[in-house]
């Protein structure tokens, strides 16, 4: 078995056991857990691409992972007495991830030669969602954190977008695998958002992991089907 194999079951075993101890509430081992599965994901990433030539999709979203890993790892803290800061620190680590994906994605299309450059009508049903979320979420956004919410709601709104813009630049297997991705990396930070901010939501924990987890993946996999099409180890594993 490759070692790229190795890594992404590795990473799906990590998942899985993840998700279980937020079912059962085990601290300890979501404290242990937690901070490996970015890096085995990012491992399967590099080693599944490594035959390929170097190209800026494949260090930005590796560099958006070990943000990821950093905000994980600091959002393990923000229950504690400093968890207003851990949060802060956790909220502008991810903001980071978030811009390497951005910038990752608009390395395959810029805008004007993008989907939304062509289609920016698609633009509109995002920029009414991000509105009614900020909204929504208001009354609840405690002093000095409206800012930092409103800047990541906008950026993390644009990763999604900048994943729709692949479309037609890409095959459909690749464009499908990043939109989702995206997709469920954004609604895994809302449920964030709407628990901490506006109301307790039941087994947060779990429906936040299960679609981060499962966004990380799809943009993963997504990035490396493009990297290496060719590459009939790759095909055969993301089967």
């Amino acid at each position: 078995m490759s070692v790229s194999n190795i890594l992404r079951y590795t990473f799906l075993g990590l998942a899985a056991l993840e998700i279980l101890a937020e079912i059962m509430g085990h601290r300890s081992l979501v404290v242990w857990v937690k901070p490996l599965l970015m890096p085995t994901l990012g491992g399967w990433l590099f080693f599944a691409t490594k035959h390929r030539p170097p190209a800026f999709l494949r260090r930005t979203v590796l560099a958006g992972l070990g943000f990821s890993t950093a905000g994980d790892t600091l959002l393990l803290f923000a229950d504690g007495s400093s968890g207003a800061l851990f949060f802060i620190l956790g909220l502008g680590a991810f903001l980071l991830a978030h811009l390497c994906y951005i910038g990752g994605f608009q390395s395959i299309a810029g805008f004007k030669n993008g989907y939304l450059g062509r289609q920016p009508v698609v633009i509109l049903p995002f920029v009414l969602f991000l509105c009614f979320f900020l909204w929504y979420l208001y009354p609840g956004i405690q002093k000095g954190m409206g800012g930092p919410v409103n800047l990541y709601a906008v950026v993390i709104t644009a990763m999604a977008l900048s994943a729709w813009n692949t479309k037609s630049k890409v095959d459909n297997t690749v464009f499908f695998s990043l939109l989702s991705g995206a997709l469920l990396f954004m609604l895994s930070d809302s449920l964030i958002a709407i628990n901490k901010f506006r109301v307790p939501l039941p087994a947060a924990g779990f429906w936040i992991m299960i679609t981060y987890l499962a966004g990380q993946y799809l943009i993963v996999r997504g990035v490396a089907h493009f990297l290496a099409p060719r590459d009939t180890t790759l095909t055969s594993q993301n089967q």
